[in-house]
């Protein structure tokens, strides 16, 4: 036991530094400059006969930008911690319509050889519906979802915007784009468009989140105060391991089994995993402090007296 304390204390320290001082930006901040360089440097090399890889890398790029910012936030105002687990269940809502968007496109393509991406898309989908049920109490009923109006615009949004981006390369047909993007869009083909409608929602899963610590500058003088309750740490326990399983398919076990040839797409993915590691373990280690006040002794500002929407 008198072994165990120092190494305690050295452990504690060890995540001060890491995720209680200005040092917890520095690896978002090389990660995300490693995603634009790779694709920065694919833009540079890519061939016509090579796999187009920049709208890809391009997404993961834009899917950082959300969580980056989340943490910026959230480190530069630590006060505003308590606000994040009670709409926790709005990025929720976002990974349920991209698991079911992904899972239409292969049910429209026909299932054929992806067998095992729908049996993971759909436990997925039934791992998001679960803990929204069970552990959040949240209604199954799709007409209290819509009433969540940024998580209905944000995927009104991404739909109209895969469209529209379709719509792009088939009519414009611009003269950058390689032969074998050319040959895929000579029409209008639904599974990829589902697809892609799928990646623009993982892009701004994490949004509603984001929106909401930046909304609450806006309600700070007017809203009483709140602390992060014990049965809210478990929920963020809860959401974090949904999303590390989430996303180790997406950007490790998936990869390793389809893009072993392309080593940017590989380095991009676990960029992008290790910021949601880095991530987790942030916001993990926020949560968990005995106290979760301003050094002034200001008390956590919530924005619980504001519309029922807003909260899950």
């Amino acid at each position: 036991v008198a072994m165990a304390d120092p190494m305690q204390s050295t452990i504690n320290q060890v995540q001060t530094v890491m995720h209680g001082s200005a040092c917890t930006l520095v690896l978002p901040g090389i990660l995300f400059v490693v995603s634009f360089v790779l694709l920065a440097y694919r833009n540079y090399t890519e061939g016509n006969d090579d796999l187009p890889l920049n709208g890809f890398l391009a997404n993961i790029l834009l899917q950082m930008l959300p969580l980056i910012a989340f943490k910026v936030k959230l480190w530069s105002a630590q006060d505003r911690v308590s606000l994040v687990p009670l709409v926790l269940c709005k990025t929720l809502l976002m990974h349920v319509v991209l698991a079911i968007y992904r899972i239409m496109s292969t049910v429209v393509m026909g299932i054929g050889e992806e067998k095992l991406m729908f049996a993971v898309d759909c436990a997925g989908l039934l791992a998001a519906l679960a803990i929204l049920k069970w552990e959040f109490e949240f209604p199954m009923s799709p007409l209290h979802w819509i009433q969540h109006k940024d998580v209905t615009n944000l995927v009104i949004l991404a739909s109209f915007g895969a469209f529209c981006s379709h719509a792009f390369f088939i009519v414009l047909q611009p003269s950058w784009m390689s032969d074998s993007t050319r040959a895929q869009s000579k029409d209008f083909h639904v599974p990829s468009i589902l697809f892609t409608a799928a990646n623009y929602v993982d892009i701004v899963a994490f949004m509603p989140v984001v929106w909401r610590l930046y909304q609450a500058e806006e309600y700070e003088d007017s809203n009483t105060g709140t602390t992060v309750t014990v049965e809210a740490k478990r929920h963020v326990r809860v959401f974090f391991v949904f999303v590390i399983a989430f996303y180790s398919w997406d950007d490790v076990i998936d990869p390793a089994m389809t893009l072993l040839e392309e080593p940017l797409a590989m380095m991009a993915h676990a960029a992008h995993f290790m910021l949601l590691l880095d991530f987790a373990g942030f916001f993990i280690f926020q949560v968990s402090q005995p106290t979760t006040v301003k050094e002034h002794n200001e008390q956590l500002q919530g924005l619980l007296s504001r519309d029922d929407d807003d909260n899950c």
